[in-house]
């Protein structure tokens, strides 16, 4: 039995022998090219509605200092929304308040 040149698993004597995956690429971009496609990725939330607050972008810099993680940040956008969502609730139908 003949196995195709770039199959995962061939024959290896005795039994069969799994080749290793490659690593993922390293991200070569400079940080002048991350910034602008940072900016191009803001710019276009911007077009859809989103609008960055204060308390957002806070969050976001304390991320990037490294002083919490990502899934912290994402835990304090998700609270966020949540509280959020409940407001506007209470507005819209004050009765079940």
């Amino acid at each position: 039995m003949v196995n195709a040149p770039r199959s995962t698993v061939t024959p290896g004597g005795t039994g069969y022998r799994m080749m290793t995956m490659k690593q993922a690429p390293k991200d070569r971009r400079t940080a002048a090219d991350k910034a602008r496609d940072t900016a191009g990725i803001v710019g276009n939330l911007k077009h859809e509605g989103y609008v960055p607050t204060p308390e957002a972008e806070a969050v976001h810099q304390r991320v990037a200092r490294g002083e919490i993680t990502t899934e912290e940040a994402i835990k304090i956008f998700r609270e966020r929304a949540l509280n959020q969502d409940i407001e506007l609730a209470r507005k819209r139908h004050p009765e079940r308040a």
